[in-house]
């Protein structure tokens, strides 16, 4: 399967082990924004550590996730308003 062309969206920097300071670019990303059941929009992002900073200093990209379900998956999707009384042992 071939890889899909990343669509970047922002660069940032690690703060430390935990955080990561980002800047994104909305007119970058506003094309993949998807409207959500509660009326929202949002758009899935993915924050990638880079291996060396860039030219200005930036070790991390922000890039769109692409992911697309395919149909094929057989998992359950619990809705959160049935998650009370379900068999879920945590």
């Amino acid at each position: 399967m071939a890889e899909k062309k990343k669509i970047y969206a922002g660069t940032g920097r690690k703060v430390n082990g935990f955080i990561r300071g980002i800047s994104v670019c909305l007119d970058d990303v506003q094309n993949y924004a998807t409207k959500s059941k509660n009326g929202k929009f949002y758009v899935s992002l993915d924050v990638i550590d880079l291996k060396e900073p860039n030219q200005w200093g930036k070790d991390v990209e922000v890039v769109v996730n692409q992911w697309k379900p395919d149909g094929k998956s057989t998992a359950k999707v619990i809705p959160p308003e049935e998650f009370e009384g379900s068999e879920i042992p945590f």
